[in-house]
């Protein structure tokens, strides 16, 4: 159904978002909060359905500016079917990921509040349970970070290259990411308080993809705690090769700014110190165009092509950072 009057109100709707709810009771120990742009969140929706624990779980989903009637009426079709109660917003407008997180986290009700990426699916049917049950293990408001793997995605040739950077860098078991907490926070996959969203908000600053979860995390950690728990999520949407490198050579200036708001932390990374040692490098663009070549070769070892991919990045983030 669509509210309005005093429902509208209470979900304090701002210009341009519309309001949908399947009609269910909203009482649940956690919403799912799912931003989204032009990405049908559908299968996501099926996943959680059939999860245990669902029932005592909310849904809601922000559609960040898509503007696709078509995915509206498939997101509302799954969201009725869905057991516990579930919410749609629809923006006119994108703001960006930052803008739709804070949003999701000003039209939730409970406690405490589970980030999905719309391509993101659960590992396992106890995914819900096992976030439930970490929460009756907290002592206070905390953040909770499940991680993330590859175990349903389906790598192609064309996604290979974005498969074996995730693996060697970002799929991490929660005894590794617990070496550096704030850092290895992904925003794909976590469950947080709503105190803890209360005082750290999101950075809308960081315009574009990248960074501004790791921004976010390091804020949180200097906080509230920071608990790494084996909950892990498939990132399903693997980008092809071009869109890889087109996002890692545009997200230099949100690498800058996170430098410059957290500069210890970021000078500990390897990736920094590597981009420090190549701002006085000559022909830096002439070296980028040579890894961004070696990257883009199918017919080089994966290994190699990762370490053009690497150095591709330090150099377009070389000539950003101070």
């Amino acid at each position: 159904m669509t509210l309005s009057g005093e429902h509208m109100s209470k979900a304090g709707l701002a210009p341009g978002e519309e309001y949908w709810s399947n009609g269910k009771p909203g009482a649940s120990e956690l919403t799912v909060c799912v931003p989204c742009y032009r990405y049908d969140a559908s299968s996501l929706v099926a996943d959680l359905s059939a999860a245990d624990g669902a029932e005592r779980a909310g849904i809601l989903i922000y559609d960040d500016g898509s503007g696709d009637p078509q995915l509206t009426a498939r997101l509302k079709t799954w969201l009725g079917a869905y057991p516990g109660y579930a919410h749609l917003v629809t923006a006119s407008d994108n703001l960006g990921r930052a803008h739709a997180r804070n949003r999701l986290y000003e039209l939730s009700e409970s406690d405490w509040i589970l980030f999905l990426d719309a391509d993101m699916k659960p590992d396992d049917g106890k995914f819900i349970e096992r976030y439930l049950s970490a929460i009756q293990e907290c002592d206070g408001p905390a953040l909770i970070a499940g991680g993330f793997s590859l175990e349903h995605a389906k790598v192609t040739a064309a996604t290979r290259l974005h498969a074996a950077q995730s693996l060697a860098s970002e799929c991490l078991a929660a005894a590794e990411r617990r070496k550096e907490p704030g850092r290895y926070v992904f925003t794909s996959n976590i469950l947080v308080h709503r105190r803890v969203l209360a005082d750290v908000a999101f950075d809308d600053g960081f315009k574009g993809w990248g960074w501004e979860d790791v921004d976010w995390g390091l804020n949180v950690a200097n906080a509230y705690p920071v608990r790494h728990i084996d909950n892990t999520a498939t990132h399903l949407g693997l980008d092809d090769t071009d869109t890889l490198l087109s996002k890692f050579g545009s997200s230099g200036q949100n690498f800058a700014r996170l430098a410059q708001r957290h500069p210890d932390a970021v000078k500990s990374m390897p990736l920094y110190r590597i981009a420090y040692k190549f701002r006085n490098l000559p022909a830096r663009r002439f070296l980028q165009g040579l890894a961004r070549f070696g990257a883009r070769s199918a017919t080089l070892p994966d290994g190699l092509r990762l370490a053009c991919l690497k150095t591709y990045r330090a150099l377009a983030y070389s000539m950003e950072i101070q």
